[in-house]
């Protein structure tokens, strides 16, 4: 199965069913799923303060360029429904092995106020990361390792788009605007995965 999706400027993808395409001005690219470190989903244009997704973003590390998907493609929201749930079926199993092979698994995350800002401004694959991580030991924030048997609760606020964990004493451990959160599907289920397996 495939999808063609146009975009301005001469830019297209192709969406196949364990990776895909970009074309611009003649030049193919291809990513897998399962080699795609960072997705990062984020509002902008008019709607921007209203936190709804209309672009997506990827790149297979951290050193390499953003591929960038705007609203503007035809069918943009199946295009990024579609990529979402392949994304998460094939990258999901690589880190959940890293995990079992005693490796740490680390996400970046961008802060509160930055994603505010670049709603506000632009400019929106220009900004710095922090990192949090998952690994045998627990939920690694900050320089403090949370045991996954302490984490009790994930929720994420649909008014302030905020996520939260918290512990079970009801200590907040991490809070982040959910779509701060590179690969935040991922982070999301293997959190949930990591609260299941501990309770």
């Amino acid at each position: 199965m495939r999808a063609v999706m146009l975009k301005r400027r001469k830019s297209r993808f192709e969406l196949h069913e364990d990776g895909v395409v970009h074309e611009l001005n003649g030049i193919r690219s291809y990513a897998a799923f399962a080699d795609i470190e960072d997705l990062y989903l984020f509002a902008g244009g008019s709607t921007a303060m209203t936190g709804m997704i209309n672009n997506l973003a990827y790149r297979t590390g951290a050193d390499q360029p953003w591929i960038w998907a705007t609203g503007e493609l035809k069918r943009f929201d199946e295009f990024m429904d579609e990529f979402r749930s392949r994304y998460l079926e094939y990258r999901m199993p690589v880190l959940t092995q890293k995990l079992a092979d005693g490796e740490r698994v680390t996400f970046r995350y961008i802060s509160s106020g930055d994603v505010y800002k670049k709603r506000l401004f632009g400019n929106f694959l220009n900004f710095k990361t922090q990192e949090l991580a998952l690994s045998a030991q627990g939920l690694h924030v900050d320089g403090v390792t949370w045991p996954g048997a302490s984490l009790k609760c994930m929720n994420q606020n649909d008014w302030t788009e905020r996520l939260t964990i918290k512990d079970a004493a009801g200590t907040t451990v991490f809070s982040c605007i959910g779509t701060g959160i590179l690969s935040f599907d991922l982070f999301a289920n293997m959190i949930d995965d990591e609260m299941n397996q501990a309770g």
